[in-house]
């Protein structure tokens, strides 16, 4: 219950409670908050204070209003520059963070012509592709699917168990210098499946993210493709190499800010 006689305004301390909630972890990050109605009654305020609270706490990018869907929690403090080389793994926990994956599927095919110019290798070889779903903490964030060429890194299933980081794989294991990249984004539709794991509908827009790594000698590591949720997902490109950006929220308040 709020309290109707102090000085701080009603939807600055249903703002408050609503804060108080999140870090305490009864609303996660994706949670979908409780509609005004519910709301209105649990704090004993009016709509207009309710509608003026969640207004605010949208701005500052901790709640966003999804259209015909309601308002959900997001998790603005995932920082990782567009330019990063590193794994997502590594990101994570540089900010204290706990990063997860979790295998869908692991296969061994043919290569595709595409795939065999990407990866500078001959269309008759082998490669392993590993599709996860991966996020940090209780926050489900992309699906993931990496190609590597199995000729050079001979054995790798092996390491492919439990929580792993192929970057750390490669990296620890096979001793890749991973040095350069480059990304291709492009907005698509959400199929059907994706839509189940990325907390959205069946034609909700996401971020479908394409990319090549190289090493020291400009040789293709591996390629990966990345489905972002795209209503609470924002990219942001910096050129210089701080770890403060001065930018703190997308020119769309409703979606938090992604930079990978």
């Amino acid at each position: 219950m709020l309290e109707q006689n102090i000085i701080k305004p009603l939807y600055q301390q249903l703002m408050d409670a609503i804060i108080e909630n999140i870090k305490n972890g009864t609303y996660k990050a994706g949670d979908k908050l409780p509609t005004e109605a519910e709301l209105e009654a649990a704090y004993n305020v009016s709509r207009i204070t309710v509608r003026r609270a969640v207004k605010e706490l949208c701005d500052k990018n901790i709640l966003v209003k999804k259209q015909g869907k309601g308002t959900f929690v997001l998790d603005p403090s995932l920082r990782i520059r567009l330019n990063e080389i590193g794994g997502f793994h590594e990101a994570i926990e540089e900010r204290n963070q706990n990063a997860f994956s979790e295998l869908l599927s692991l296969q061994f095919k043919k290569t595709s012509d595409e795939f065999s110019e990407y990866l500078n290798i001959p269309d008759t070889s082998d490669i392993i592709e590993i599709k996860r779903v991966m996020g940090h903490d209780d926050t489900m964030i992309f699906i993931d699917t990496c190609y590597l060429p199995s000729d050079r890194y001979p054995d790798i299933q092996k390491y492919l168990t439990g929580n792993f980081s192929v970057y750390k794989i490669l990296k620890n294991i096979y001793h890749v210098k991973m040095v350069n990249s480059e990304k291709v984004i492009k907005v698509r539709k959400a199929k059907k499946d994706e839509a189940a794991y990325l907390h959205c509908e069946e034609g909700d827009p996401v971020f479908d993210i394409f990319k090549i790594v190289y090493d020291e000698n400009d040789v293709p590591v591996h390629v990966s493709i990345s489905i972002l949720n795209g209503a609470t997902t924002s990219y942001m490109i910096s050129s210089n190499n701080k770890e403060q950006l001065k930018i703190k929220n997308p020119i769309n308040k409703k979606t938090h800010i992604l930079t990978q």
